[in-house]
């Protein structure tokens, strides 16, 4: 282990409001059950943008997101963790031991060892600063599509029509891995701007991005279809629902809130979502199956860095990154998202400089 620093620079959640500055390093909390990680890159996610803005359901269960996309290596590690300082290292979020917040110099994250070894997930290889990507956001996603496999009993999408509603990261990275288990891929997206950036950083053909006008264009035409987006509104489960065949599956990825009903069916999507369950409904003369994923386990971590490293062409994950910031700039970048003065269309990700 380096030198433990008398203080430390970290960011701030308190009643809307994020603030960046130096606070005492926690020396106590140095014990036999915590692992110290310094983050070298976070990405800025929609979850979190939405703690700030006071509207996401925080689970008593996982706590609070805020800051929870994040690659960096050990810095400190307690005798009773199993890990060693060094150690490259990513985060899960959904394991439940006690952490800190990953916008800031070091993390502190304290649990069993079994949880420890799920909640930091050692990262194979160097990266070399260019070729980055965040692996939770890719890991929800693996684990999403992997879960809708085995809740509908398919053993690949191969031949299946799958639209998908929102082309932030999360519908992005939902078409590059259903279009490699074999799918054809339509993404709808309301603004321009992320038709454009997904086009220009050539993650979609022309002819897989459309605005989300056309999607009554396409009715029944879709075997499974995603709602993606930062929220699941009822408007957009709507434009689902008539995007999907008869006896296709809706999978909801999107935010949703406790008392979230799909359209015209007495189906609480947000328990459907949070329980990943698949239940069956009739909705303008179809019968659609309702399924959802929320979150990821060690293992969806892997399989996530298994396919990059064999499958670099069909994951450029790397692509999603639309601008870097420093991590004194992070306030500022984050409350702009919040208010709605900036909307980037890809992954923002924060830097931590090096000390000296």
């Amino acid at each position: 282990m380096s030198t433990v620093p008398s203080t430390y620079e970290t960011t701030r959640l308190r009643d809307g409001v994020v603030s960046f500055g130096a606070h005492p390093f926690p020396h106590g909390e140095l014990g036999d059950d915590t692992v110290v990680i310094r983050p070298d890159l976070m990405g800025i996610c929609r979850a979190d943008v939405k703690e700030v803005l006071g509207s996401r359901d925080v689970p008593e269960d996982r706590g609070p997101l805020f800051g929870h996309e994040f690659v960096g290596s050990v810095f400190f590690a307690g005798a009773r963790t199993g890990f060693e300082a060094g150690e490259a290292v990513t985060f899960n979020p959904n394991i439940t031991p006690h952490r800190t917040t990953g916008f800031a110099e070091y993390v502190f994250v304290r649990g069993s060892k079994d949880q420890l070894e799920q909640a930091v997930v050692r990262v194979p290889g160097t990266e070399d600063g260019k070729d980055v990507w965040m692996p939770e956001p890719f890991a929800c996603i693996v684990h999403a599509l992997r879960k809708l496999l085995e809740l509908t009993g398919l053993d690949s999408f191969g031949g299946k029509r799958v639209g998908i509603v929102g082309a932030g990261c999360a519908g992005l990275m939902f078409a590059m891995y259903a279009r490699h288990l074999g799918a054809s891929v339509t993404v709808f997206n309301r603004g321009e701007a992320r038709r454009s950036f997904a086009r220009e950083q050539g993650i979609l053909a022309a002819d897989e991005i459309r605005p989300l006008s056309e999607a009554g264009a396409h009715p029944d035409a879709f075997d499974v279809v995603v709602v993606a987006p930062t929220v699941a509104t009822a408007e957009l489960l709507g434009t689902a629902a008539r995007l999907a065949r008869d006896g296709a599956v809706v999978l909801v990825y999107g935010g949703t809130r406790k008392g979230d009903r799909f359209p015209g069916a007495p189906v609480d999507v947000d328990t459907v979502r949070r329980g990943e369950l698949l239940t069956w409904v009739d909705h303008a003369g179809k019968r659609l199956g309702v399924s959802g994923a929320y979150g990821c386990f060690k293992e969806d971590y892997e399989e996530g860095f298994r396919l990059r490293a064999e499958h670099p062409e069909s994951f450029p994950l790397n692509r999603l990154t639309s601008r870097r910031v420093t991590l004194d700039e992070f306030p500022d970048v984050v409350m702009d998202i919040a208010a709605g003065r900036t909307d980037p269309p890809g992954k923002v990700l924060v830097e931590v400089a090096p000390r000296p």
